[in-house]
């Protein structure tokens, strides 16, 4: 009876459900204004990510879970929650950044197989061949094992000497909460905090 019951809890402490934990998320991406380099970006690249992703603009039509919605999860946070406000105005004062996104929400973070990443896009609308694409889109894929993991796959629309080009950041990283993640690339950046709530 007590091998049964010891088997209960410890499945219900496994639940991924259990397992999840509430953060709040804060992302800055810019561009760099007039960035100049060697580097060659192959002129082919298109943006693909996951479509069950939750859309920031609109989560509840991206059937996000109900119940973490009722919570207030992916809802954009007031200006004063903005921790990376105050770097953004130091950055724009320099002339040479500009702000493409950025936003501060809360979600539930747990397993991958069970944490939706999340769809962001920013900067201006840009006409191209195949109509008119936001600067800026991807998604961010948090999840929670022993550590905290973001997965981001952002692309941005580059444009030098009327050519367009998408590039992109791709770089998987294990985070600390509270602490500023630095994701670099010659034509724009990401910042992203995590905190716990």
């Amino acid at each position: 009876m007590i091998r049964a019951l010891l088997l209960a809890v410890l499945t219900l402490l496994a639940s991924p459900a259990l397992a999840e934990q509430w953060y709040q998320v804060e992302v800055l991406v810019f561009a760099r204004q007039n960035s100049i380099s060697d580097e060659l970006w192959p002129l082919n690249l298109q943006p693909r990510y996951d479509s069950q992703a939750i859309s920031l603009a609109d989560p509840m039509g991206t059937g996000a879970d109900q119940e973490a919605l009722g919570r207030g999860a992916w809802q954009p946070l007031p200006e004063d929650d903005k921790i990376l406000r105050y770097m953004l105005e130091r950055m724009e004062g320099t002339g040479k950044y500009r702000e493409l996104f950025h936003k501060a929400w809360r979600q539930p973070i747990g397993d991958k197989a069970e944490t939706r990443p999340v769809y962001i896009q920013g900067g201006q609308q840009i006409p191209t061949e195949d109509g008119t694409v936001p600067e800026l889109e991807g998604t961010l894929h948090f999840s929670l094992q022993r550590y905290l993991h973001v997965d981001p796959r952002i692309w941005f629309l580059a444009q030098d000497n009327g050519q367009k080009y998408y590039v992109d950041i791709n770089q998987s990283r294990r985070m600390e909460s509270k602490t500023v993640y630095y994701f670099d690339h010659p034509k724009f950046g990401m910042l992203i905090r995590l905190t716990p709530y």
